[in-house]
């Protein structure tokens, strides 16, 4: 009968089981590289450890730059970039997904994967993608995002002052913060050198800067406070603006140096706060001439009447001052002879005015000066030769005495309106007038 042929006796030369083994282990092999080649088409690395974290496997043929043969056998975690084990240490023989950790390239750059991770036997069995591109976009759109929102702040900060040097006050004294730094400052170009025009915490290092003029409208300069010089790692910056003013930032030596992101900040804030530096001169100058002589360089009465209120109640002495002899002079010599004069008692008036006092031209030829907290002893030791006769600058023709003045002198009251001070210091000067028997023409 025919039936199914006899089975070949095993061979003597071959182990027991032997023949069983060998499909199986080839079958084994065959499912290994069709998995590889498959998940290949949707990873970029794929890899088996064992027990001990060693590379048992790797696919393709480069990982990183690095031939897969020199890793096998090594331990999976001498890839890793960060400090610890990260996905491949102990506790990480668990399921995981979309983990992502920056492993070091053959060249000595990073690479960021993002890790599939199952528990194979012992050890691991997983695979990755290279999302390196995709985080460095996302740091570099996180990086802008905070730059802006801090520059947000700031500028916010500076929307809700008052005025535009409080704004600047408010802002430059926020920026320490927001870059962690140790000072700010905001600078004015004067001449060949810097001045520091507002400064928050410490004195810059003007001297690390280079002069004005060596920097361009826009540009970020950066140096080393350790070293003393424009090379080296940058612990200061400072950002120049067409306007002339410029940010400087700093840190201290043994802190870690401004980075790209703290340097940015900076130039994005520079023009800004020139702006603002801007609109504070403009202010003052408006102020200047609307309470300003512009023939003696004094206030004038609205501004000396306003300050006066504000330092009348700290006590003082009132002078008032009265050109004696103006009117003579201008008929013979012209008015600008009696202009000459005027200006002369005004640089008299600054002479003897302190820093906290005030000199002004009230009109024509009346001048007031504020002895702030001065006694009546005081007062008329520092005025004692303020209206003395005396020579005109530059106009010798005017004669030896031809510059003079009255003057009388009032102490501030407590409570007492500034209105009335003037006219008690008005009247003590006419009553001196009177005195000497001097009468303007």
């Amino acid at each position: 009968m025919d039936g199914p042929p006899p089975l070949s006796p095993p061979s003597p030369d071959l182990p027991p089981g032997h023949a069983a083994r060998e499909p199986l282990a080839s079958a084994l092999l065959d499912s290994r590289a069709r998995w590889r080649d498959f998940a290949l088409l949707s990873a970029d690395l794929l890899f088996e450890t064992d027990a001990e974290g060693r590379f048992t496997f790797l696919a393709p043929e480069t990982v990183l730059g690095h031939p897969a043969e020199s890793l096998i056998g090594a331990p999976a975690v001498t890839l890793f970039a960060g400090p610890g084990p990260g996905v491949f240490g102990i506790g990480a023989f668990r399921r995981q997904r979309m983990t992502k950790a920056w492993l070091e390239c053959a060249d000595g750059s990073t690479a960021c994967l993002e890790f599939t991770l199952l528990r194979h036997g012992e050890g691991l069995r997983g695979s990755a993608r290279d999302v390196t591109a995709a985080e460095r976009r996302s740091e570099v759109v996180a990086r802008a995002l905070r730059r802006a929102n801090a520059l947000g702040r700031l500028l916010r900060l500076g929307q809700r002052q008052g005025g535009a040097e409080a704004a600047l006050g408010a802002m430059l004294a926020a920026l320490p913060a927001a870059l962690n730094c140790q000072g700010a400052a905001l600078l004015v170009p004067e001449g060949e050198s810097w001045r520091a025009a507002h400064v928050v915490n410490h004195p810059p290092p003007l001297h690390l800067l280079p002069p004005p003029g060596t920097l361009a409208p826009g540009s970020l300069a950066t140096g080393s406070l350790a070293t003393g010089s424009l090379a080296g790692t940058p612990h200061h910056a400072v950002a120049c603006t067409e306007a002339g003013p410029c940010l400087l930032a700093w840190r201290d030596p043994q802190e870690p140096p401004l980075d790209s992101d703290d340097r940015e900040l900076l130039a994005a804030l520079a023009l800004p706060m020139a702006a603002l530096k801007g609109e504070v001169l403009r202010q003052k100058a408006l102020t200047a001439a609307a309470d300003g002589d512009p023939l003696t360089g004094l206030l004038n009465r609205r501004g000396f009447t306003a300050a006066l209120e504000r330092q009348v109640a700290a006590g003082g002495a009132l002078v008032f001052l009265d050109l004696d002899g103006l009117k003579p002079l201008n008929d013979r010599l012209g008015h600008e002879a009696g202009d000459a004069a005027l200006r002369a008692m005004g640089a008299r008036l600054r002479a003897a005015a302190a820093r906290e006092d005030l000199a002004a031209r009230l009109g024509g030829d009346e001048f007031c000066l504020w002895l702030h907290g001065a006694s009546q002893l005081e007062a008329e030791c520092r005025i004692g030769t303020l209206g003395a006769p005396g020579p005109l600058p530059e106009w010798p023709e005017a004669g030896p005495a031809a510059l003079r003045a009255s003057l009388g002198v009032a102490m501030a009251r407590s409570g007492e309106p500034v209105a009335e001070l003037l006219a008690r210091a008005d009247a003590a000067m006419y009553a001196a007038k009177r005195a000497l028997g001097d009468r303007r023409k």
